[in-house]
């Protein structure tokens, strides 16, 4: 009879609790289930694409059929996938398109087609078809039935260039062909991909100028691989480079950055949660006091505490049942929208997604919170009752003290003064909630500018060099070197030679040999120090991780006899080569490099070898003329000259720059949504008290300062406790991202965020307390009173 009675007087009350309940809930699943399809995504699409383990990056003339046979007959081999690298192939139409990878079985071919979006994979026995990712059907506006032109012009004997010795074929010939798009396959970076079918391969197999490398799927993953690694170096007679598959592939930081939007998500629905939890959460205490008004009639008629919290907590079930349906429905709508940034492009099913772990978990969260908080409601306003008088806070007594002119007095009361039964008001919510709201605006700011600096200044990437000529596999003349070097432009010049396999503990890892030539040109030392002397070495974090070593152990560098043992005495990032990106590779000395070697090393394995020459430009220099200038130095020679360019993984991390505001935003949302409400609340349950003062003299003019005040307590609150809390947090976040990814940690401070966040939240505070201060301007002190 109690819940009849009060559902027939208040069902509206009811169902709205639950519309907006639903809709937090709703919007807080949504982003957990967004934040566990983040999660899955980079596992999901390397389980359709095809798992790379490893890759054998041999890139020299003999490593011919017979040692790739041998090596997809080792026991920890599940599948081996033969690929080339066309040195000399280009495309005429569209230009520019870059030179692909060209499959030599159909299983390769397969694995450079992972995922087909559009049209299908190519014909193992037709060799004029030819896939493309989305990045190039749009760039170049191909599609299925389009046509890639391709050249390939062979040099005449002796004008090889920077081709290695033996790589050109005998009676290899130039030749030209045309493909037809038959797929279109998704593409999960920024970069442009195009496969030709087998076939193509086997069409122009004696004319083909490149070599052949392997890539691997094993048996057991990656924990064959040390296995695997030392059973080619037996094959091939000599250190020769295996790498890690993700590795090769990005994946540690792909999958770093995904964490990053999964943690983001999670933070959103946490802040959706408490947000939209404290605000529904109040109206329902409210609610359940107001259904308790002929609380005293129910009991004289014979109810007891328990029908009474029973018949106060019934209709709360219309909440719940309401509340499930909203959830469960605005999770679904919204489910399309995620996941965000690097994730969404992974995804291979975007659209309209049913988590049931997600809606129903969502769905016992949002049924026991409105019934854990109906029931305390009841129970606390059967036992206690209301009470019948205030008591004044020690914060409110103390504001008392300070002196202020009325109408600031009262603002003041009015923000710490929490109050009791129908005088109640949300302070302590609102405070939190603008201390939270605060907090995690100048995080999120913090944060991004840390994203921001990173992607903005490459020496975060560890690149501290204007400009570099790079040479393989001969290495740079002697005469080009010191003419590039004593360049009137050029401040300081290094010499990196990089080798593709150094053994070190008996692993073949990647490694440079660095020398100053002019000036220092300082790479960046993330832990540590630099190598001094022949006895020390340094490495790239992914390098040290993978393999398993620290800072202050010594390792073994090199093969017997020429074995010399070194000390790792730092972390550095250190330039990317054609097969490393910045955070791989070791560092040491070049003289230490060529004595591990063996001086001859590189003119008896020049493929194994790429040399590079980092310079620095003099301040005040001409940048085109003088990359002009040193262009035309290597020109003849086939040298590479480039200024550097942010690794790809960075520019992605760039990309993250809008995570951080949507939160920002949110959070914004959340402190006004408290503010407002404290404010409007204040107003309603207040008003016999501002009838009081209006009955003694308080002006409407003093009224609406009251209120405005009290906004502006609330706000300045917000900003002493959460701009500093927010930077420290903001910060802690980067620094483990920034350690994590890797990019050098500098402390982020969005300066103008910060300044702009003052007057921005007084401001706004000001535009939130208008419509309640106008409000209590319009309370007629004599009905209000009259009333009470």
């Amino acid at each position: 009879m109690w819940a009849r009675s009060e559902l027939r007087a208040r069902w509206r009350s009811w169902l709205v609790l639950g519309i907006l309940a639903g809709a937090t809930v709703g919007i807080a699943a949504a982003g957990v289930a967004g934040a566990r399809r983040t999660e899955n995504v980079v596992p999901q699409y390397i389980a359709a694409s095809g798992r790379l383990d490893a890759a054998v990056l041999a890139n020299d003339p003999t490593f011919d059929a017979q040692p790739r046979a041998a090596i997809a007959a080792l026991p920890e081999v599940q599948r081996s996938l033969p690929f080339s690298v066309p040195f000399l192939l280009e495309t005429t139409r569209p230009r520019e398109l870059g030179s692909p990878l060209l499959p030599r079985s159909p299983a390769t071919a397969r694995f450079s087609e992972p995922v087909i979006l559009e049209g299908r994979h190519t014909d193992p026995n037709n060799p004029h078809e030819a896939v493309i990712d989305e990045n190039v059907a749009d760039r170049y506006g191909l599609g299925i039935g389009s046509t890639i032109d391709v050249r390939q012009d062979v040099p005449p004997p002796g004008q090889e260039g920077q081709l290695p010795p033996g790589l050109i074929p005998p009676g290899a010939k130039s030749f030209t062909d045309s493909l037809r798009v038959v797929g279109i396959n998704k593409a999960v970076s920024s970069e442009v991909n195009w496969s030709p079918s087998s076939a193509f391969a086997r069409a122009h197999e004696r004319d083909i100028v490149g070599p052949t490398n392997l890539f691997i799927q094993l048996r057991n993953g990656d924990a064959d691989f040390l296995r695997f690694q030392r059973h080619v170096q037996d094959i091939v007679g000599h250190p020769v480079n295996v790498e890690r598959g993700p590795e090769l592939n990005g994946i540690p930081k792909t999958i770093a950055l995904t964490g990053v939007e999964r943690d983001g998500l999670l933070l959103f629905a946490l802040a959706v949660l408490l947000g939209g939890g404290v605000l529904v959460g109040q109206a329902l205490v409210r609610a359940v006091n107001a259904g308790g008004a002929e609380l005293e009639t129910w009991r004289a008629m014979g109810a007891d505490r328990a029908l009474a919290v029973r018949g106060m907590t019934l209709p709360a079930l219309l909440t719940v049942a309401v509340g499930a349906i909203t959830a469960v429905a605005v999770a679904i709508l919204l489910s399309p929208r995620f996941p965000i940034g690097v994730a969404r492009r992974y995804d291979l099913d975007l659209g309209v997604h049913t988590d049931v772990l997600v809606l129903v978990g969502a769905v016992a969260v949002l049924a026991l919170a409105v019934i854990g908080i109906t029931v305390t409601a009841a129970w606390w306003r059967v036992t206690r009752g209301e009470a019948a008088g205030t008591t004044t806070s020690r914060t409110a007594r103390l504001v008392t003290t300070v002196g202020l002119p009325p109408s600031m007095l009262i603002g003041s009361r009015l923000a710490v003064e929490p109050g009791r039964g129908r005088r109640a008001v949300p302070v302590r919510s609102a405070l939190i909630g603008a201390i939270v709201g605060v907090l995690g605006v100048t995080a999120c700011f913090t944060f991004r500018s840390g994203i921001a600096d990173a992607a903005a200044n490459p020496t975060r990437s560890g690149i501290v060099w204007d400009y570099s000529v790079a040479a393989g596999p001969a290495p740079i003349a002697r005469g080009d070197r010191a003419t590039i070097t004593d360049d009137r432009d050029v401040q300081a010049s290094a010499r990196a030679l990089w080798a593709r396999a150094v053994p070190i503990n008996g692993v073949p890892a990647s490694a440079f040999g660095i020398e100053s030539l002019r000036g220092k040109v300082d790479l960046v030392v993330l832990t540590g120090h630099e190598p001094r002397n022949a006895s020390q070495i340094v490495f790239a974090p992914a390098t040290l991780a993978s393999l398993r070593l620290r800072v202050g152990d010594d390792v073994q560098v090199g093969d017997p006899p020429r074995t010399r043992t070194m000390r790792v005495v730092g972390t550095a990032l250190l330039p990317s080569t054609s097969h490393t990106g910045y955070d791989q590779s070791a560092w040491m000395t070049l003289a230490a490099l060529h004595s591990v070697l063996g001086p001859d090393a590189v003119a008896q394995r020049p493929d194994d070898f790429e040399d590079y020459l980092l310079l620095r430009w003099q301040r005040g220099t001409d940048v085109a003329a003088a990359q002009r200038r040193i262009a035309r130095i290597g020109g003849p020679h086939g040298y590479f000259a480039e200024a550097p360019t942010l690794p790809a993984s960075v520019v992605e991390l760039g990309n993250l720059r809008t995570m951080p505001m949507v939160l920002a935003i949110f959070f914004a949302i959340l402190a006004c949504a408290t503010v407002a409400h404290a404010l409007v609340t204040t107003v309603r349950r207040r008003r016999v008290d501002l009838a009081v003062l209006r009955s003694f003299g308080f002006t409407r003019r003093q009224t609406r300062l009251a209120v405005a005040w009290q906004a502006t307590i609330l706000a300045a609150l917000g900003l002493v406790v959460g701009v500093p809390l927010g930077i420290v947090a903001g910060r802690v976040v980067w620094r483990w991202v920034a350690d994590d990814f890797p990019v050098v940690y500098v402390p982020p401070i969005e300066v103008i965020a910060i300044i702009v966040i003052v007057p921005v939240a007084l401001l706004v505070a000001q535009l939130l307390a208008a419509g309640p201060a106008h409000a209590a301007t319009r309370i007629r002190p004599a009905e209000t009173l009259r009333a009470e």
